[in-house]
């Protein structure tokens, strides 16, 4: 499944690229063609702590074709089809792809938070003790960011439950030696 999964993602990527209008290549190595918008942009992504200069261009360009010469030489040898690459793989996709729905799912809850001075000054007068006798004004933003972290983990917490609700879940807790 995780097979199928990885090779429908690969293809999709694939078509995808060979439908795109074709630009001319200012980088060959062998069979792989670089385009200059493909070089300006892997440049951009990583070279960022570097100014752009002709010398940043050319150690960038040097490290671009031995990476590429590696890479060549790594599928020549059949590394790209053993089950342990295909599965480091999978786990950086799972991965990538968890990251980028929680940060989104996140961005979305995070923004319907709200909190008012109400709540601010119930918080305050529960831990007054907490506070070493500083008033109100003077803790007012930090309990505001306490208050926002514990709604923003109650906001994931509620999302979680909401899936796992929706999802047909069925564990043998016996055959995973969890005893419940």
């Amino acid at each position: 499944m995780r097979k199928l999964k990885f090779l429908s993602f690969l293809i999709i990527i694939l078509l995808g690229a060979s439908c795109a209008p074709k630009e001319e290549a200012v980088i060959t190595i062998g069979p792989i063609k670089i385009t200059k918008a493909e070089f300006e942009r892997d440049f951009a992504k990583f070279n960022w702590s570097k100014p752009d200069t002709k010398e940043a261009r050319q150690e960038f360009l040097d490290n671009l074709i031995n990476r590429k010469l590696i890479l060549k030489e790594a599928e020549a040898r059949g590394l790209d089809k053993e089950k342990s690459f295909l599965e480091g793989v999978q786990d950086f996709w799972e991965q990538s792809l968890l990251k980028s729905a929680v940060d989104k799912k996140a961005k979305e809850l995070f923004l319907t938070i709200k909190i008012d001075d109400e709540e601010i000054g119930d918080f305050y007068n529960t831990n007054k003790d907490k506070f070493s006798g500083k008033t109100l004004e003077d803790v007012y933003p930090e309990i505001r960011l306490v208050l926002f972290k514990e709604k923003q983990k109650k906001s994931v917490e509620n999302w979680m439950e909401s899936l796992k609700k929706q999802a047909n879940i069925k564990i043998n807790y016996k055959a995973l030696g969890i005893d419940k």
